[in-house]
C-alpha cells in the first residue's frame, strides 16, 4: 500500500501545483520566461535532494543503449510542456484546461499497458471509470469562447506532459530516483531555452513572484520525486490513474480557499466516488 501513499502524496502536490499555478500565470507576461524560472529553482531543489540523501556517493549512469533513449524521449516531451504549461493556464479558462488536461491521463495510461505488459483487470476498469466519471461531473461547461491558439497551445501541452508520464517507469527503473529526477529537470531547460531568451525576462519573473515560484517549483517537484518512487512499487496503471485525483483535490480546495462553491454537493459527490475508484486499485 505504500505506492498508494505516495500517489496521493503526488495528487495533493499537483492540487498545490494547480491551485497556485492558476493565479500566478494569469499575472506572467511572459510564460515561458516564468518556466525557465520555475525550472532553474526545480533544479537546486532537485541537487539538495541528491545531497540529503546521500544519492551523490553511488552516482551511477546506465550503460544500455535503451535507458538513454526512453531518457531523450521522455525530456523532450517534459521539456515541451514546460515550455508551454503556464502559457496555457494563462490562455485558457481552468474549467477548460482540466477537460483538455485529461487526454494526459489517457495517452500514459495506454502507453503503460502496451509498454509494460501491464494486466488490465476488470477491478482496474472499474476504478477507471469512477476516476473519469468523478472528473466529468465537477467540470463545469460555460459557455464561453475559446480561442484556437489557446485549445492548442492546452493540447500540445497536454499530449506531451502524457507521453513523459507513459515513460516515467522506464526512467525510474534504469536510473537512480534522484539522479533521474534531476536530469529531467535540467534537460528540458534547452527546448525551454530555444531560441533565446533575454536573462533580464528571467530576473523579471523572479521580482515580480519571487516566493511563489519557489513553492510552485516545491510542489512540482516534491510530487515528481514521489510518483517516481510510486512508480518503482506499483503497475504505472495504477500510479497514473490516483494521481489524476489531483484534478478533484483541486475542484474540492477550491471551494474552500478559492470560494467556488457553486455546485457544491455535486463537487463533493465526486470526491467521494474518486475515493472509492482509487481504493479498487488495491
Amino acid at each position: 500500500m505504500t505506492w498508494l501513499y505516495l500517489s496521493l502524496g503526488v495528487a495533493v502536490c499537483y492540487a498545490c501545483l494547480n491551485i497556485f499555478s492558476r493565479v500566478v500565470s494569469v499575472d506572467s507576461k511572459n510564460p515561458r520566461a516564468l518556466s525557465i524560472a520555475f525550472n532553474l529553482v526545480s533544479i537546486v531543489m532537485a541537487v539538495i535532494l541528491l545531497l540529503l540523501t546521500g544519492s551523490f556517493r553511488n552516482l551511477s549512469f546506465p550503460t544500455q543503449r535503451e535507458a538513454w533513449v526512453f531518457f531523450i524521449i521522455g525530456a523532450f516531451f517534459y521539456g515541451i510542456f514546460e515550455r508551454y504549461r503556464f502559457l496555457a493556464t494563462k490562455m485558457l479558462d481552468a474549467s477548460i484546461y482540466s477537460i483538455i488536461g485529461n487526454i494526459a491521463v489517457i495517452i500514459a495510461f495506454t502507453i503503460s499497458v502496451f509498454l509494460y505488459k501491464e494486466t488490465l483487470t476488470i477491478s482496474k476498469l472499474a476504478g477507471s471509470l469512477l476516476i473519469l466519471l468523478s472528473l466529468l461531473m465537477v467540470i463545469e461547461r460555460r459557455k464561453s469562447k475559446i480561442s484556437f491558439k489557446g485549445l492548442m497551445v492546452g493540447l500540445i501541452a497536454s499530449i506531451a506532459v502524457g507521453i513523459a508520464m507513459g515513460l516515467d517507469k522506464k526512467g525510474a527503473t534504469f536510473f537512480n530516483p534522484e539522479v533521474y529526477n534531476l536530469l529531467l529537470w535540467a534537460a528540458p531547460l534547452i527546448i525551454i531555452y530555444v531560441p533565446s531568451i533575454k536573462f533580464k525576462e528571467i530576473k523579471d519573473q523572479f521580482k515580480i513572484f519571487s516566493w511563489k515560484i519557489i513553492l510552485l517549483s516545491f510542489f512540482n517537484f516534491i510530487g515528481y520525486y514521489l510518483s517516481l518512487k510510486a512508480f518503482l512499487l506499483a503497475d504505472a496503471t495504477k500510479v497514473i490513474l490516483v494521481i489524476q485525483l489531483s484534478t478533484i483535490i483541486t475542484v474540492i480546495a477550491g471551494i474552500f480557499l478559492l470560494n467556488e462553491r457553486n455546485n457544491l454537493a455535486k463537487k463533493l459527490l465526486a470526491g467521494v466516488i474518486a475515493v472509492v475508484g482509487v481504493f479498487l486499485f488495491r
